[in-house]
């Protein structure tokens, strides 16, 4: 036995209304699916392009790196060939000239300044300058008049720049104003 139903044309209108609404809506859901598939793919692809960028800059880093080593060592093979040439002569040598050793000691010390300058270090020049706490860091005190008072008169440990920045003050003597025997006698500070 079948049921018949009987509705209301009113009811039946709002029925296929709602169907209507309910395919528009499954048409929206449909679109929204395939922008989040879309949206997803996306994601996807800039996720690995990242990796990726990640990888490859990790991997230019580690390049420049060791680009980097291979320089700096490349700079100190000519000291590794000097001292070997020293070594050479002085090997079994027993007739040594001071002479040649100290000119390879001078040539360690051109090659030596030589690296340094390529690296952008520079010595600071303290003697006979004026005591500038930035680049010194006084160590004492000398009574002279052969400089004025405030000026550099000895170096005891060099100084470096590296691109115009204090990297290692100088420790310096700075001159200090001598008193003389008279200002002594004045002062009762003479020498009995």
């Amino acid at each position: 036995m079948e049921r018949i139903f009987h509705i209301k044309e009113k009811d039946l209108k709002n029925l296929r209304e709602k169907a209507r609404k309910v395919k528009e809506l499954e048409k929206k859901l449909e679109v929204i699916l395939q922008q989040i598939e879309e949206m997803k793919d996306k994601y996807l692809r800039v996720l690995a392009e990242f990796d990726n960028y990640r990888k490859r800059t990790e991997k230019e880093k580690k390049e420049l790196l060791q680009y980097g080593i291979e320089n700096y060592v490349q700079s100190l093979l000519p000291f590794d060939e000097i001292f070997e040439k020293i070594v050479k002569q002085f090997d079994g040598n027993e007739n040594i000239s001071v002479n040649s050793v100290i000119e390879g000691l001078k040539l360690l010390r051109k090659e030596f300044s030589n690296l340094l300058a390529s690296l952008g270090i520079k010595k600071i020049e303290s003697v006979g300058k004026k005591f500038d706490p930035v680049l010194h860091e006084a160590k004492g005190y000398v009574e002279t008049d052969e400089y004025p008072e405030g000026y550099v008169v000895e170096e005891e440990r060099s100084g470096y720049m590296l691109n115009e920045k204090v990297i290692r003050p100088s420790w310096v003597k700075v001159a200090k104003k001598k008193i003389s025997s008279d200002e002594d006698k004045k002062t009762g500070s003479g020498k009995d």
